[in-house]
C-alpha cells in the first residue's frame, strides 16, 4: 500500500534521542539547546519511521508483500496436503498448470516490484502491480476453490491497496470493485456453457463486500491523510518557534538555563556558555559545576557546592537577585541569579528556569558611588569638627545672652551635620556602632517631636504623642535621636495636610519601641521590599519629585541593628504606614526572648551591592 497523498519527510519533531547528561556533572553540549531544525535521527531508528516515509520502491513492495506471502502459503497447502477421500489418487486437483500459472505470476509481479524504479515513472504506474495480481488470483481461484476454504479473500490485497493509496479515491474503488468480480468470476465465466444458473449468483456478493472494505480502508485513509497534514503543519509551527525562540536566547545577554526534573539541561544559551567560562580553573575547560570557581558577593569566601545557583534550583528551590562572584581576581564577573521552578498539573516540581544576568558594571558603579560618598563625607568631617570647636569657645567667652543663643543655635545644628557626615560614613563601610549609655527614651522622642512641630503646624498637620512618663534604656543618644527624627521627619514629609502623624513609645517585653504612624500616601509591597537599601526612592515619590537622598531609612535601620532591634513597617497605599523600631532595653547584649516580631523579621546579613540590586 505504497504512495499516499501527504507524508512526513523529515524526522523533525520526534521527541529527541540526545538524553542531555545530569547539568550539575556536565557542561553544556548543543544537545542541550533547542535547535532550530529538530533532533538528529539515529540510524537505528528507520525501523520505527511512518510507511509514507520510506522510498516509493518499498512502498511498493510493502504493499505487494501481504499478497506475495499469502500466495506462498496456498502454495504450500496445495503441494504438502493430502487430498480428501473421492478426488482421486496423487496430489489433489488444485495443482492445475493454471494454478502453477498465477502462482508464478504472483512471484513476476513481486520481481517486478522490487526491480522496477518506480519514483523515476509516471505517479499512477506502479498501480499496474495491484491491476495485474487480479490475473493470477483468477487462476489460483480457478484452481483451488473447492480445495481450500478462504480463497476469496485474495483478492482483498490488490482491493486494499487501491483503496489505501488515496491518490483517485473513485477510480481506485471501482476498478477494485470490477478487478476482484472479474477474478471471482472468471471461472464461471470460461465454463459458462456447464454452470447452472444457480452458481453464477454464489460468488455475486464477494464483490461488494470488497468494495464495502475498500470503501472503509479509503475514509481510513483519507482521515489519516488529514492528521498527517494537520501533524505537518503544526510540526513546521513548532520549528518556527523553535528558531524564533533560539534567536531570542541566543541575541539576549541575559544567561538562561533550563532543566527537566532530573536536572538534565533542556535549554543552555550562548550568554550562559560564555559566562560558564569565566569560572572555569585556570588551565581547565572542562570544570563541572562543582569545580567552577564561585564566591560570595565579597569575592573570596567560597560559595559550597549545595548552595550554588543551580544545585538550588535542580532541587526545586525558587529564588531572585542572589549574587555571586565569579572566577578570580582581575577575570572576576559578579551575576544576580533568580531560579523559577515549575510544576506539573499536580504540582509536582516538573524541571527549573535558571537566569543568570551579569551585574559587574552595576556593582562597579555601587562601589564607586559609596567611595564617593565616604570621600566627600570624611572631607566634610575635618572643618565640621573645627567649627564646632570654635564655637564651642565663642559661646564659653560670649556675654551677649543674644548672640550665645544663636552661637548655641549654630553649634546644635553644627553638631546635627557632623553627626549626618559620621552617619554617611558609617554607611559607607558598613559597620555602625553604638555607643551605649543610660538614655530616657520617652524624653528623647520627644525632643524629636519638639523639633518637628514647626514643620507639621506649617503643612498643615496634627502630631499626637502617646509617652511615658520615661522609658530609661542602654542606648547611643546621637543615634536614636537621629532614629526619631528620621520616622518622624519622613511621617510628616508624606503626610498631605490635613493628616496626623502619631508618634508612641511603650516597651514591649525586654525591648523599647518607637512607633511612628501616618495617614500619608502609603508604600506599595514591590517598594517595601528595596525601602532600607541605600539610595533608593520610590517610584510615586520620584514622579512627584519629593526632595530626599534615600539614604534616611537605610541609615536608620544601620542604626537600630546597631543597637541589636529590628525596624519593621505596615503600609498600605492612600492608606498611611507605620514605622516600628524596636531596640532591647538593655543593650544588645540583652537579646529580647519576647519580641519574635521583631526577630521573625530581621533577615541575614547582605552586602550592600545586593541588597541594592534586590530593590532594582
Amino acid at each position: 500500500m505504497p504512495t499516499r497523498r501527504t507524508s512526513v519527510t523529515s524526522s523533525a519533531g520526534a521527541t529527541s534521542e540526545s538524553a542531555a547528561a545530569p547539568i550539575l556533572e556536565t557542561l553544556p553540549d548543543v544537545t542541550n539547546r533547542i535547535t532550530a531544525h529538530g533532533p538528529v535521527r539515529d540510524e537505528a531508528s528507520d525501523a520505527g519511521r511512518y510507511f509514507a516515509q520510506f522510498p516509493l520502491r518499498w512502498r511498493v513492495v510493502l504493499s505487494q508483500l501481504p499478497l506475495t506471502i499469502s500466495v506462498a502459503i496456498v502454495f504450500v497447502f496445495v503441494l504438502v496436503v493430502p487430498q480428501p477421500a473421492g478426488h482421486g489418487p496423487g496430489t489433489m486437483p488444485a495443482a492445475t498448470p493454471g494454478f502453477f500459472l498465477g502462482v508464478t505470476g504472483v512471484m513476476v509481479l513481486t520481481l517486478a516490484a522490487v526491480v522496477i524504479p518506480w519514483d523515476r515513472l509516471p505517479s499512477l504506474t506502479y498501480w499496474s502491480i495491484p491491476l495485474l495480481d487480479f490475473i493470477p488470483i483468477a487462476l489460483i481461484w480457478e484452481s483451488a476453490r473447492f480445495a481450500l476454504d478462504g480463497m476469496t479473500m485474495l483478492p482483498a490485497f490488490p482491493v486494499f491497496w487501491l483503496a489505501w493509496s488515496g491518490i483517485y479515491p473513485f477510480w481506485g474503488l471501482l476498478l477494485g470493485f470490477i478487478g476482484s468480480a472479474s477474478a471471482i468470476w472468471w471461472p464461471y465465466l470460461i465454463n459458462l456453457g456447464t454452470v447452472a444458473r444457480e452458481d453464477l449468483f454464489r460468488p455475486a456478493l464477494v464483490p461488494f463486500f470488497m468494495l464495502s472494505l475498500a470503501v472503509a480502508a479509503s475514509v481510513l485513509a483519507r482521515s489519516m491523510d488529514r492528521q498527517r497534514d494537520e501533524l505537518k503543519d503544526v510540526l513546521a509551527t513548532t520549528h518556527q518557534q523553535n528558531r524564533r525562540l533560539e534567536a531570542i536566547l541566543d541575541t539576549t545577554d541575559v544567561g538562561i538555563v533550563v532543566t527537566d526534573r532530573e536536572g538534565n539541561g533542556l535549554i543552555w544559551n550562548a550568554a550562559q556558555q560564555r559566562q560558564h567560562l569565566i569560572g572555569q580553573p585556570e588551565g581547565r575547560h572542562d570544570a563541572t559545576e562543582s569545580e567552577l570557581l564561585i564566591f560570595e558577593p565579597d569575592g573570596v569566601t567560597p560559595v559550597p557546592a549545595e548552595e550554588r545557583a543551580l544545585y538550588r534550583a535542580v532541587r526545586g528551590e525558587s529564588f531572585s537577585d542572589r549574587l555571586y562572584a565569579l572566577g578570580v581576581d582581575g577575570s572576576q564577573q559578579f551575576m544576580s541569579v533568580s531560579a523559577q521552578a515549575m510544576r506539573d498539573d499536580d504540582g509536582e516540581f516538573d524541571g527549573t528556569v535558571v537566569v543568570f544576568q551579569n551585574v559587574t558594571d552595576l556593582i562597579d558603579a555601587i562601589r564607586a558611588r559609596e567611595k564617593f560618598v565616604a570621600d566627600v563625607s570624611h572631607e566634610f568631617r575635618t572643618p565640621l569638627t573645627s567649627i564646632i570647636g570654635y564655637l564651642d569657645l565663642a559661646i564659653e567667652d560670649e556675654q551677649d545672652e543674644v548672640v550665645a543663643r544663636y552661637l548655641r543655635t549654630c553649634q546644635r545644628n553644627s553638631e546635627r551635620l557632623l553627626a549626618l557626615v559620621n552617619s554617611l560614613l558609617d554607611s559607607a563601610s558598613g559597620n555602625a556602632v553604638a555607643a551605649l549609655e543610660p538614655t530616657d527614651l520617652a524624653r528623647l522622642v520627644q525632643h524629636s517631636v519638639e523639633s518637628a512641630q514647626v514643620r507639621a503646624d506649617n503643612e498643615g498637620i496634627t502630631l499626637v504623642t502617646d509617652l511615658p512618663e520615661g522609658l530609661p534604656v542602654q542606648a547611643d543618644k546621637i543615634k536614636m535621636s537621629q532614629v526619631a527624627d528620621n520616622l518622624i521627619s519622613n511621617a510628616v514629609k508624606y503626610t498631605e495636610s490635613g493628616g496626623t502623624v502619631t508618634v508612641t513609645v511603650r516597651r514591649s517585653g525586654d525591648c523599647a519601641e518607637v512607633a511612628v504612624a501616618d495617614t500619608g500616601i502609603g508604600i506599595s509591597p514591590e517598594d517595601q521590599e528595596g525601602l532600607f537599601t541605600n539610595f533608593y526612592r520610590t517610584e510615586h515619590v520620584r514622579r512627584a519629585a519629593i526632595p530626599g537622598t534615600g539614604l534616611g531609612l537605610a541609615i536608620t535601620r544601620a542604626f537600630v541593628r546597631a543597637h541589636g532591634g529590628e525596624i519593621r513597617v505596615v503600609s498600605e497605599p492612600g492608606v498611611g504606614s507605620t514605622f516600628t523600631a524596636s531596640i532591647p532595653v538593655d543593650g544588645p547584649s540583652a537579646p529580647s526572648a519576647e519580641a519574635p516580631e521583631a526577630e521573625e523579621s530581621a533577615e541575614p546579613a547582605e552586602s550592600a551591592e545586593s541588597a541594592e540590586l534586590r530593590s532594582r
